[in-house]
């Protein structure tokens, strides 16, 4: 907060102006965001219109909102806290940055920063951009060539558009109404862009964070694009309980897969144990279209991603994997959701967590196949291991059908290390710490190996097996099944 200077009275400093924070957004600073950072007018419009929105709903409530039932919103977010904006920067950006997985992409298309609201760098293969690939901070799109096409997707599949997505809920609002840093990135009909596009979001400083990103592939077209989410570790930052962290992201994404079109997004999370993390991550699959995504959730304090897909297109198909491990403290809310609207449309939802300490997980799987989309195909599974006494995993999977001649299961599993599998790398010769550290890893290869991504891969592997390293092997337990009891 700075204090400013009434230019008509020379050394009277006047009252600060209050930073705006999640529960104060009004008409002004709106006005304000969209004047100062040259955004048209029909943005300016939507900004207001979800705002409107905004004001008529309440911050989730876990008693009446089956949704938050898990995760009670006030331990994710402290309302009160100042939102952060491009426009705070006096363009000082010399704090160093973590490095990750969109710094080791062998060959990008293309790669964004965007650094506390600040879309920092875009950068674009020009090989790729003589093709038609279009990467650029949405603002510049919204006032671009590319304008009818942002206007037309962007909030199609939340609170401002007409679907699915028109009941959500208040964070979701707030994010159509405050987003800071937008990226857009459109991938022109029949161009196949095989190499990565790599979106990189730090977090340096406290306070609300809302990136928001736009994917459009056109028929026939194919991306693949890496979300990574870094940042944390804010040093001496005054948290008002163990539980609100001192930085909140409040993130959508929108990817919208015309007809033939493969789109694949790796969503990487790594923040601080300083930083909460919600994000709507939502794709509209056409005709005939696939969208992948991947999930890896393996920082941040409080976490809960919501992974969707509305198969709106006969023949639309959406794989949704994810893994996430946690330790002491964390709370980890994975809620995919399939909406399954046109005929012959197929999903296949897996998730796998590893838990240790004192954590918890929620996943709330859920899957919807409309009267009209017969002839659908859908598969939902979950699975965790409980590495050690204290941590929590809850599995709910859930279908919701309103048709017959479809094919459709589910399946939920919660345990510990099967002493089985332990004794045999044992009886091999394999230490104990080497045999729990490989049979963790085996556990989540069948997910990674869904979206061929080695730099991801390896990332996630590193990340789990430094938090081996850490855990006190001699507290990891093993199902109670006696090593020589035959199967």
């Amino acid at each position: 907060m700075t204090t400013s200077i009434d230019t008509a009275t020379p050394g009277v400093a006047t009252e600060p102006t209050p930073q705006p924070t999640l529960d104060t957004l009004d008409e002004a600073h709106l006005a304000s965001q969209s004047r100062d950072t040259g955004e048209p007018s029909w943005m300016a419009d939507r900004r207001q219109q979800a705002l409107s929105t905004w004001s008529g709903q309440s911050w989730p409530d876990r008693k009446q909102d089956e949704f938050w039932r898990n995760t009670p919103f006030a331990r994710l977010v402290d309302v009160g806290r100042p939102l952060i904006t491009g426009a705070d920067h006096d363009g000082d950006h010399t704090v160093e940055l973590a490095v990750g997985v969109v710094d080791h992409l062998d060959a990008p298309a293309a790669t964004v920063t965007i650094v506390d609201g600040d879309l920092l760098d875009v950068r674009v293969d020009q090989s790729w951009a003589d093709q038609g690939l279009v990467v650029v901070g949405l603002r510049d799109a919204a006032a671009g060539p590319w304008a009818g096409i942002v206007s037309e997707h962007l909030g199609s599949l939340t609170t401002t558009g007409h679907g699915s997505g028109a009941d959500e809920d208040r964070t979701i609002s707030a994010n159509d109404a405050a987003w800071d840093a937008g990226v857009f990135v459109y991938v022109p009909a029949e161009l196949e862009v095989k190499a990565p596009i790599g979106i990189q979001a730090h977090v340096t400083r406290p306070g609300v964070h809302q990136p928001r990103i736009l994917v459009k592939a056109e028929h026939h077209a194919t991306a693949r694009v890496v979300l990574e989410h870094v940042g944390g570790d804010l040093g001496d930052v005054e948290r008002t309980s163990r539980v609100k962290a001192p930085a909140v992201v409040n993130e959508v994404v929108e990817v919208i897969a015309r007809d033939s079109a493969q789109v694949d997004v790796v969503s990487v999370n790594e923040h601080g144990d300083d930083v909460a993390y919600l994000a709507l991550q939502k794709a509209a699959v056409h005709r005939d279209a696939t969208v992948r995504h991947l999930s890896v959730t393996l920082g941040g304090a409080t976490v809960r991603i919501r992974p969707e897909a509305d198969l709106v297109g006969p023949g639309a198909s959406a794989v949704y994997s994810g893994i996430y491990f946690t330790d002491e403290g964390q709370h980890f809310d994975v809620q995919p959701y399939m909406r399954h609207l046109a005929g012959h449309t197929t999903s296949n939802v897996l998730y796998k967590g590893a838990l240790q300490g004192d954590s918890r997980t929620v996943f709330r799987g859920n899957v919807f196949i409309h009267k009209d989309a017969k002839g659908s195909d859908t598969q939902e599974d979950n699975r965790n291991l409980i590495l050690t006494k204290g941590a929590r995993a809850d599995s709910t999977p859930f279908l919701e059908i309103e048709c017959a001649d479809i094919t459709a299961g589910h399946g939920s599993a919660t345990g510990q290390i099967d002493a089985r599998n332990l004794f045999y790398l044992q009886a091999r010769g394999i230490e104990r710490a080497d045999a729990l550290r490989l049979i963790v890893l085996g556990f989540f290869n069948e997910v990674l190996d869904r979206i061929d991504m080695p730099v991801v891969a390896a990332r996630a592997q590193a990340a789990i097996e430094g938090e081996i390293a850490m855990t006190d092997l001699d507290r990891v337990t093993v199902s109670e099944v006696a090593p020589n009891t035959p199967d």
